[in-house]
């Protein structure tokens, strides 16, 4: 069977299909993921065979128009969020010409989209196959429908095939352990369980990431996609006012970050840190909200202090922090004084560490990815009637 993989413009969001198509290429299956150019050295790292799509950066796609003209990010909730949705609609736009050149010589059975990725349903309905939407978010709106605001930045090209709308994908993959999500409201298409096995790019292993140290280690980041320039001081702080406390600190940053932050005292380590080897012998992991450190965390049984740095965030978080397996400081309430009590509270308190190892047990008896490629495959090959039944 031919599968093709389509992830959003991130590296979160490539890590996030991975261990799927990871296990799809091993069960010998044929297999590409397409992502953005600056996605494409992640994907090779993790060995999928990897399609370039866009040339335009992830800024690039924030920050501008199809024309090429600037566009101002709003800080209004109310309008950010289409506005999300119709750079989401830009990718799908720009994607579906590449796409369409490599469909016409390799025709996939079935299309992997992530929540994000709307060149998969339009492509998969030119097809004539199904097409399956892979959950990377614990949002309530990755699940339900059509983000606000694709349809809209879509519409020339909708228009040419006919269509008022983006089309549905039929069925989804939810990585979320049941007890994470926000609402159990029935969703846009019939939804399977998979568990997420963590991927990210390694490095070569150093003894103390494997082992626990004298002192409890705290891990620290802000993602992969901060730089010296965008969340650095938030990032900069956070490490500085843990490594006040009687705690080992690690940062996890891309590398010129962690060379950036060297010179903050008590930092045993910074700079980029494989989090699925190093995150199972820590005790707290003190993050900005990204879903796939969070699941990671979660999967690892390790508590978090999450600080989210986009609003449309804080509501999964502090879900999480209801659950027991978290804390969450919403901006503004993340001052030095709150990020250290909050964390004396996550480190001595062992009612977090309990309930987190109890969502890690959870997540341990989700179907694994092998196991869902197997479903898939019969999926794709009983074709677009399974999707109704």
């Amino acid at each position: 069977m031919k599968i093709l993989f389509i992830a959003g413009p991130t590296k979160s969001s490539l890590f996030g299909l991975a261990p799927l198509a990871i296990a799809a290429r091993m069960s010998g299956h044929e297999v590409v993921m397409a992502s953005t150019q600056e996605v494409v050295p992640a994907t090779m790292s993790v060995g999928l065979p990897a399609f370039p799509l866009a040339a335009l950066t992830l800024a690039e796609l924030m920050t501008t128009d199809r024309a090429g003209d600037p566009l101002r990010i709003p800080a209004e909730d109310a309008a950010f969020v289409p506005f999300v949705g119709r750079m989401f609609g830009r990718l799908a736009a720009i994607s579906l010409g590449p796409l369409r050149d490599l469909v016409g010589g390799w025709r996939p059975d079935l299309i992997v989209g992530g929540p994000h990725a709307y060149a998969a349903p339009i492509l998969a309905t030119e097809l004539g196959v199904p097409c399956v939407r892979h959950l990377l978010t614990g949002n309530p709106v990755d699940r339900e429908g059509t983000h606000p605001g694709v349809d809209e930045e879509l519409r020339p090209e909708l228009a040419a095939l006919g269509l008022a709308r983006v089309p549905p994908f039929h069925l989804a993959l939810d990585i979320f352990p049941a007890s994470t999500r926000i609402d159990d409201a029935p969703s846009a298409q019939p939804v399977r369980p998979l568990r997420w096995i963590p991927t990210n790019q390694q490095q070569p292993v150093e003894p103390w990431m494997l082992s626990c140290g004298p002192r409890r280690r705290v891990l620290v980041t802000a993602g992969s996609l901060v730089t010296t320039t965008h969340n650095f001081d938030f990032l900069h702080g956070l490490a500085g006012t843990l490594a006040e406390q009687d705690v080992e600190v690690v940062v996890a940053a891309p590398p010129e970050v962690g060379r950036a932050l060297h010179d903050v005292p008590g930092v045993r380590h910074a700079g980029w840190l494989p989090l699925d080897v190093v995150l199972p012998h820590c005790d707290l992991i003190v993050h900005h909200s990204g879903t796939m450190t969070a699941l990671t965390a979660l999967n690892a049984g390790v508590p978090q202090l999450i600080v989210p740095q986009e609003s449309r965030f804080i509501e999964w978080a502090r879900n999480l922090s209801t659950l027991g397996v978290a804390q969450t400081l919403a901006p503004g309430e993340d001052t030095p004084e709150a990020v250290g009590k909050v964390a004396r509270l996550l480190l001595e308190d062992p009612v977090h560490a309990t309930s987190a190892a109890a969502i890690a047990r959870e997540i341990a008896e989700m179907p694994g990815p092998t196991e869902v490629v197997g479903q898939l495959t019969e999926f794709a090959f009983r074709g677009l009637t399974c999707a109704s039944s």
